[in-house]
């Protein structure tokens, strides 16, 4: 078999593979549509001799922001007994330091935790927290992120209905998606996942995925199972497929939004999500095994962990089409095909047609973040700059997933980025 033959063999198979999750796609943004009209009304349990104990976490490095997260978290309406806030500061710059024990200052509730560096990232931070933490549960929020007052009350709702839950997950609205085309990407690849794909599940196999952020976990599982994997660059999914393996569920609060930002530029929107490509598969690679294969997990969890993750899968064979395609387009016009003598009758004009053609059968994913778009309220203003960005930023991006991808799964490490936040400019005056 010669060369072009595999790569065109290999390229079908790619591009079938894409048809099929691009169809899958297609179905859920149905359901996503269908759903949004039939979200849960926003519930509150009058009763506060029933709220649990929750320690607020919120680890930082470097970043003022959390000043910004943690003003928010004393205006909860939670009773104040039941509420402990700690800011997890491993800054290595003393000004940002001195900021924030300033802010500790005139807010006595605030409590601050350091280690003095910045050993296993954010993972580190929690664990470094988790020993200090008095609540029975852990509200985790990055600096980026600014809950209302009533955020709190209303995310406690499903552990209080149903306490053997691991915890429950807030859905995420961006605040800075019309910045620039890389805020508008970012955006569409969060409204996929918490506007498309967690409501599909929560309705399915009423389960859900920690994301990292917005998120309410019960310490005494989280203890059992031996805190945060320490270096792990997506600790919530990493955490999430070692609960759900032993057999426990996640809430997700769908009817229930916290405000954060995307990176507003492309270079830091290419390093986040080559992170969470890299931490994901890293996490799939440690537990996916044991849970695909166990015979006492149902099907519908695990399918709902392959669908989480489906958009790497797709992403990784959307890239092989476009490589293999190429690689294909200059074989055939340099002669290299000797079966096919595509030199002549293989085109640019050839290859673009079948480029659009591909594209349609495959853009189940733009679909899904368009459609993401409406239900957040996008408005057809922002429609034609969405798709322009997907189609530039967002083909950049892929590659970068796929960096991201094939260095998990080489094994090799991968840094941690520092991501430029908008809040850093706008922090409270301490």
């Amino acid at each position: 078999m010669h060369f072009h033959e595999v790569t065109s063999t290999i390229f079908e198979f790619a591009l079938a593979g894409a048809f099929v999750l691009s169809l899958g796609y297609f179905i859920l943004t149905a359901f996503a549509l269908a759903m949004a009209r039939l979200r849960d009304k926003p519930e509150i349990i009058v009763d506060e001799k029933r709220y649990p104990t929750v320690t607020v976490q919120i680890p930082t490095y470097n970043e003022l922001a959390a000043l910004n997260c943690a003003a928010r978290c004393l205006e909860f309406d939670y009773p104040a007994d039941k509420l402990q806030i700690m800011i997890g500061d491993d800054s290595s710059k003393p000004e940002i330091s001195a900021k924030i024990d300033q802010f500790a200052a005139e807010n006595p509730r605030i409590e601050i935790s350091r280690r003095g560096d910045n050993a296993g990232f954010k993972p580190g931070n929690l664990n470094h927290m988790l020993p200090k933490a008095k609540g029975d549960y852990l509200l985790i929020l990055d600096s980026d992120f600014l809950p209302k007052r009533d955020f709190l009350k209303r995310l406690v709702v499903p552990v209080i209905k149903d306490p053997t839950l691991a915890g429950a997950q807030a859905a995420w609205r961006i605040i800075n998606v019309h910045d620039n085309h890389s805020t508008l990407m970012g955006t569409g690849i969060v409204n996929i996942i918490h506007s498309v794909i967690l409501p599909f599940l929560k309705l399915t196999t009423n389960n859900c995925v920690f994301c990292g952020s917005g998120e309410l976990v019960k310490k005494s599982y989280l203890v059992e199972h031996g805190g945060w994997t320490a270096g792990a660059l997506t600790e919530d999914v990493d955490y999430s497929l070692r609960i759900i393996t032993s057999g426990k569920r996640i809430a997700y609060v769908d009817d229930l939004r916290v405000r954060c930002e995307v990176p507003y530029t492309p270079r830091d929107l290419f390093r986040q999500q080559m992170r969470w490509a890299y931490g994901v598969m890293r996490a799939f690679m440690a537990h996916g095994r044991k849970l695909f294969l166990s015979r006492t997990i149902r099907k519908r969890t695990k399918f709902a962990a392959f669908l989480f993750a489906s958009g790497y899968v797709m992403i990784t064979l959307l890239l092989l089409t476009m490589v293999l395609g190429t690689i294909n387009l200059v074989s055939g016009m340099l002669g290299l095909d000797p079966s096919a003598g595509q030199s002549s009758t293989y085109t640019v004009g050839h290859f673009v047609y079948d480029t659009v053609v591909n594209l349609l059968l495959t853009c189940g994913m733009l679909v899904s973040s368009i459609a993401a778009g409406f239900i957040n309220g996008f408005g057809f203003r922002s429609l034609g700059r969405l798709v322009v960005s997907s189609l530039t930023v967002g083909v950049i991006c892929m590659f970068f997933v796929g960096r991201g991808l094939v260095t998990a799964w080489l094994g090799l490490p991968m840094k941690w980025f520092m991501l430029k936040k908008a809040g850093n400019e706008q922090a409270v005056q301490a």
